[in-house]
Formats: structure tokens, C-alpha cells, sequence
């Protein structure tokens, strides 16, 4: 008898045991940059941003990356993917976004960013503060941020004075950029990241406007003179599908939250410092010529090329960004903070 109830009462906590809820299946998020699979975009920030959120939700979250030599992840669709919803999550170039996110491209202008912490900080105030949000209101907004400021770079030709780059044909790396050069008289080539050196190779360019931080292979074998002028910056974003965050748990965007925003924009000024260092010492064991213009040098460009900005702020008002000359002094006033 004994025996016969100890059969039943096992055969029914099987049965019950049978219905006994399974672990939930881990989520995936996809992340997509626009940069090969061992660049340091992917290394330094996908990575390490990836892992830090496994951990926080405990295994709850999986991240699958896409890097730049796959389909999705192609510089001119990162943010449209996202909104699309083929990816959840992208880092990419405001500017190879055409006319998305106009007026965060004032922080773009010439020599406004004096390096790339204060720089990424205060484009993202401009976010905080409402000044630009309603341009991501589409999107969850992870994080803006800039390089430090990017320099002229020639192959034979030393650029000291503003009259220097008079007929040079440079690649630009943005429209910003592209009719400040224009202004100026030099020939802006405007041209995508692996279309570049093979232009500088073949002679299609005189010079390349960039950062020292750049992806680009044989740089240091053609680029000669490095003039530091501190000639503008560009801005990446990482955005979030809209609906997806939504459609979280509470637990996983407040973890989400937890490692974006501020935590994660403070840490782009140390990796660019980082990022930009092997090139520039590149240049200087190669014997190139670092050319940093003095300050009345410096005044000159500034007088030369403040007209270019004023303009340009008069165009993103007329089409639509009413605010442009108010966000510019408003950046201008965080960056003097």
C-alpha cells in the first residue's frame, strides 16, 4: 500500500513537473557599425557595450553585431535600418545620412570643437535640452559624440596660411565641410571612407580633410604634411529602434539606460585620444612635417571662414531648422563651459 502511494504521488509530481514553465529564450538585439569586424569602432565600443549589457540582465540579452562588410552594414543606412526595423541598434556618420539630423551638423562648422570630450558632451546637451530632440524623436537615442578635430592633410603641398588650400583638390568629409572648402577656393571631392586612398593613390586628390584617428590604410605612405587647425569634427550617433526599446522589459531598458546616455558620451574623448595616437606617431617616425599655424595665422582662417558659417546657418533655417543660429550659440556657450 505504501509503496503503491509513493508510485502515485512520484507519477504526479512528474506529471506536474511536466508543465513547469522553461527558461525564457534569451533576446537578441542586432547592432550594426559601419566599420570592418576588427576596427575599433567594433573592439573598443560594440563590444565591450554588448557584453556589459550580457551581464546586467544576466544572459537575458544577447547581441548580435553587424559589422561594416555585411549588407546592413553600410555607412549611408544606419539610421534608416534602424527606423526599418532590419536592425535594432546602429552607430553611424551624420554626415553620409544626407539630410538626416540637420541640425546637429552645426557642431560641424569650423573650429568650433576644441577636442572630442567636450565636443561629444556638448552635442549631446544640445540633445538633452531640447534642442535638437525633435530631430531623433523617431528613434531611442543612445548616444552622440565627436573626433577630435580634424586636421588638412596633403601629399606635396604645405598648407599654413588659408591661401594655401586655394585650388587643392581635398576630400571632404562632410557637406559642411565640403562648402567651407568651396568658399575658400579649394576643389571639395566628396567621397565614401574606401573610396579614398585609392582616389589619394591615383591622384584624384591633393590632401584628404580628417582626424588623426582614421581608418584608412597607407595613410602615413602619401599624406606628408599635417597642418592642425583644428578644421572641424563629425558627429556619430547610435540609435535605437523605437518601438523595440518600448517593447522591452523594464528591467532590460533600465539596463540599457544604465550603460548609454552620459556614462557612454564621456567615454568617447579617451578613445579617440587613443584611436588617434598610432597615426600621429606614424606621421612623426615617417619624418612628416606637423604644421600648427600661430595664433594670428589662426585669426585669419577664422575671419576667412566665419561667413561660411553664418550661411550655412541661414540654409538649415530655411529649411526648416528656425533654431540654427540660437543652437549655435547655445553649442558654443556649453563648449566655453
Amino acid at each position: 500500500m505504501h509503496l503503491r502511494f509513493a508510485m502515485s504521488f512520484a507519477a504526479l509530481l512528474t506529471c506536474f513537473g511536466s508543465f513547469a514553465p522553461a527558461a525564457a529564450d534569451p533576446i537578441t538585439l542586432k547592432f550594426s557599425q559601419f566599420l570592418g569586424p576588427t576596427s575599433f569602432f567594433q573592439v573598443d565600443v560594440v563590444e565591450p557595450w554588448a557584453k556589459e549589457l550580457e551581464a546586467k540582465t544576466n544572459g537575458q540579452v544577447k547581441v548580435e553585431i553587424i559589422d561594416g562588410t555585411l549588407p546592413l552594414g553600410k555607412v549611408t543606412e544606419q539610421a534608416g535600418n534602424v527606423k526599418d526595423g532590419k536592425v535594432d541598434i546602429a552607430l553611424g556618420l551624420r554626415g553620409a545620412e544626407g539630410d538626416r539630423f540637420p541640425g546637429t551638423s552645426v557642431i560641424e562648422l569650423p573650429f568650433v570643437v576644441p577636442d572630442a570630450l567636450s565636443g561629444s558632451k556638448a552635442i549631446w546637451g544640445l540633445y538633452k535640452d531640447g534642442t535638437i530632440a525633435d530631430e531623433y524623436k523617431d528613434y531611442k537615442l543612445l548616444a552622440l559624440f565627436v573626433h577630435n578635430p580634424g586636421l588638412i592633410h596633403t601629399k606635396d603641398k604645405r598648407v599654413v596660411n588659408l591661401d594655401d588650400i586655394k585650388g587643392l583638390r581635398l576630400r571632404a568629409p562632410n557637406a559642411t565641410i565640403a562648402t567651407a572648402l568651396n568658399y575658400v577656393g579649394a576643389e571639395p571631392v566628396v567621397l565614401q571612407v574606401n573610396d579614398v586612398m585609392p582616389a589619394v593613390k591615383d591622384g584624384r586628390v591633393d590632401g584628404i580633410v580628417t582626424n588623426w584617428g582614421n581608418p584608412l590604410p597607407g595613410f602615413n605612405d602619401y599624406m606628408k604634411f599635417h597642418t592642425e587647425t583644428k578644421f572641424y569634427t563629425s558627429v556619430f550617433f547610435i540609435v535605437m529602434n523605437k518601438e523595440k526599446y518600448a517593447a522591452l522589459p523594464p528591467d532590460i531598458r533600465a539596463a540599457i539606460d544604465s550603460i548609454s546616455g552620459d556614462v557612454w558620451v564621456a567615454k568617447f574623448g579617451p578613445y579617440w585620444d587613443k584611436w588617434d595616437k598610432p597615426v600621429r606617431d606614424g606621421a612623426n617616425a615617417a619624418g612628416h612635417e606637423v604644421i600648427t599655424p600661430d595664433a594670428a595665422t589662426m585669426a585669419a582662417w577664422r575671419a576667412g571662414l566665419k561667413p561660411v558659417a553664418d550661411q550655412y546657418l541661414d540654409q538649415l533655417a530655411s529649411k526648416g531648422f528656425a533654431t540654427a543660429h540660437a543652437a549655435y550659440d547655445r553649442l558654443s556657450a556649453k563648449l566655453q563651459q
